[in-house]
């Protein structure tokens, strides 16, 4: 874990929401976006670019994206890429002395195998959970890719953008949601598509 541990970071952005705005009859005019704070998780995949792969929803719609790091500093994110399809994003950070997690090859996870999920939930802190993956190849409603990774590791709110990794230490998947009990995340092949699109 300690190896693993620097590379996920908290992440906290703050944007309008995309929903209809309230409209006030009296005054005749809608009343104004009220922005709001998304709060989640992120993974360092490149220390050298500080790159960060986190979940689409919490930064689609931001206007200021900052990252937590576990030393204590709080850095401002600039968002590369996204992919609604499979709920994943990119951000770069400008910032030395980070730790990356590697990615697992495309294809190597099995169902059984032993996961942990790291995410920083509810303002606890950082969190870590373990599980196995139940299944591959899932889909989940809201998000299009039909190839999420299923577990059934423990993650409330702060988990989303969270590092799912094997027990090897490498990063196996992004957790983009929770249904029933399970964590469903983006699987490394999404990842790999984000870093086609940012170049």
């Amino acid at each position: 874990m300690k190896r693993i541990s620097p590379a996920v970071v908290g992440i906290r952005s703050w944007g309008v929401p995309s929903e209809p705005r309230i409209f006030d009859p009296e005054a005749g005019f809608p009343d104004p976006p009220t922005p709001r704070e998304l709060q989640g998780a992120g993974v360092i995949v490149d220390a050298l670019a500080g790159l960060i792969v986190t979940a689409d929803h919490l930064v689609a719609n931001a206007t200021v994206v900052k990252a937590l790091l576990q030393d204590g500093r709080a850095l401002n994110a600039v968002l590369l890429a996204r992919s609604e399809r499979d709920d994943v994003a990119l951000l770069r950070i400008a910032a030395d002395n980070l730790r990356a997690l590697a990615l697992e090859k495309p294809g190597a996870l099995e169902v059984g195998e032993l996961v942990l999920a790291i995410g920083d939930p509810q303002d606890w802190g950082q969190s870590v959970t373990f599980g196995i993956v139940s299944a591959l190849h899932r889909s989940c409603p809201g998000i299009a890719n039909s190839d999420l990774v299923q577990s059934d590791v423990l993650v409330g709110q702060g988990n989303s953008g969270g590092a799912l990794v094997n027990i090897r230490g490498k990063l196996i998947g992004v957790i983009v949601a929770r249904r029933g009990g399970f964590a469903f995340a983006a699987p490394v092949d999404a990842v790999t598509r984000l870093f086609v699109s940012a170049q």
